[in-house]
């Protein structure tokens, strides 16, 4: 074999490894992320114990032989109380609700108290007077006990199928409990090539599932688990839902920045700071932000008159520029698999990894051109108690009129039906 015959293999095998190289990495990195969103994983829930400024208390280990108090409504009170006790020795008590416990704490009664972590953030976003005088000294977490949950058998590429959008704004990972700030109702109907987005506004007045008296917030049942948020919305809109997917927007920095940054495009102008303190300038109109102001604007929802449904724009703004912007050059496609390991982490879902990869092999080889429709329940804006945060601090609530839920459920039903064969027409000579 001649000398340039050689040198012509060489340079062909090393093309070739190179090409299986890339192959490979996007093989691993798809079939990782299938991995990693499939199967739900169990819920975790955070908890902190808080004491007052003075106290004199700086961490855990100067509460042994100090008085805790727990809330009685948490549902997971006694396990929390448990994990503390293997922590440092406590005398607990239990009280009936969250005035309580501040008062018996700034009065001094009790030493410390703790509440779940994100129960704390409803009390800075709703009432932060009423925690100013206090302080964090421990968090901790506990895994939750895997419900007995009905798992669908739907083959997700041939039949119509119901599925929950939960959009977690939890700063702690994909499995900790959190508020559902986004709550949508997919319904799929794959014969059809039709998608109705029904959403749901996070300040919705509900009745959570298996509770009684006050009703809460819908976004505050995301704290009990995406369980209890689906069997709220099930009760709400009498319908079943198969699936459930949860969304978390803690990674949106990270992959807006892979992308060199997105277009949003603003309806007005605003000044707002990001989560690391950077100041965030929006015009009215089209412009280009990175991942720290793209996350800000898609949590974003003060300076809006429809608040929390005009955010729900902003985050499908966002979502849908970052599949624009994967989509606009090869450079980007070639980080595919970093930002799938990265997007790993803020998604999942109890859909079977068989079934997901099925109906992404399904739009590959042979693509719908999806009808998609939006509708939301609607309703009327007032202050009520509820069941999170006790019957003494009303908070803002919307009332979801019987026409526009009404209106919700009969379309889902319609998107659900499939639609019967034409019947051949026959002719007689």
């Amino acid at each position: 074999m001649s000398k340039t015959k050689k040198i012509i293999l060489i340079v062909l095998g090393v093309i070739i490894l190179i090409v299986l190289g890339v192959v490979l990495r996007y093989v691993l990195a798809y079939n990782g992320f299938l991995d990693k969103i499939t199967g739900r994983k169990p819920e975790v829930k955070q908890y902190s114990v808080l004491v007052n400024n003075d106290s004199g208390l700086n961490e855990i280990a100067d509460l042994k032989n100090k008085s805790v108090g727990f809330l009685k409504t948490d549902p997971k009170a006694v396990n929390a109380e448990q994990y503390l006790q293997n922590v440092v020795k406590v005398e607990a008590d239990f009280y009936d609700d969250i005035d309580m416990m501040l008062d018996v704490l700034k009065n001094r009664i009790t030493d410390a108290i703790t509440l779940e972590t994100d129960r704390l953030e409803m009390l800075k976003e709703e009432s932060e007077e009423m925690i100013k005088n206090t302080k964090v000294i421990y968090t901790f977490e506990i895994e939750l006990e895997g419900e007995d949950v009905e798992v669908s058998t739907k083959e997700i590429t041939t039949e119509p199928f119901v599925v929950y959008i939960s959009g977690s704004d939890s700063r702690t990972g994909i499995q900790t409990t959190a508020r559902s700030d986004v709550n949508i109702v997919a319904v799929v109907n794959p014969g059809e090539g039709k998608i109705l987005l029904v959403s749901i506004p996070r300040d919705t007045y509900v009745q959570l599932h298996d509770t009684t008296g006050l009703k809460d917030k819908l976004t505050h049942a995301g704290v009990y688990g995406i369980n209890m948020s689906k069997t709220t919305i099930e009760d709400l809109l009498g319908i079943k839902i198969d699936y459930t997917i949860k969304v978390s927007f803690d990674t949106v920095v990270r992959v807006v920045d892979q992308l060199d940054g997105i277009d949003i495009e603003s309806d007005q102008a605003m000044t707002l700071k990001a989560e690391n303190g950077k100041v965030c300038e929006y015009v009215v109109g089209k412009q280009h932000v990175d991942g720290d102001c793209a996350l800000r604007f898609a949590r974003e929802r003060k300076s809006y008159e429809t608040g929390d449904r005009h955010r729900g724009e902003n985050q499908q703004q966002v979502i849908t520029s970052i599949i624009g912007r994967l989509s606009s050059s090869k450079d980007y496609l070639l980080k595919i698999p970093t930002i799938l390991d990265i997007a790993a982490d803020s998604f999942e879902t109890d859909i079977s990894r068989d079934n997901v990869s099925g109906f992404i092999r399904r739009q590959l080889t042979d693509p719908i051109k999806w009808q998609v429709k939006s509708i939301s329940v609607d309703g009327t804006g007032t202050y009520e108690p509820t069941y999170s945060m006790g019957a003494n601090l009303p908070l803002y609530v919307m009332l979801p009129s019987a026409e526009s839920i009404a209106n919700a459920t009969n379309q889902i039903n319609e998107y659900l039906t499939v639609a019967e064969p034409a019947e051949e027409s026959t002719s007689e000579d």
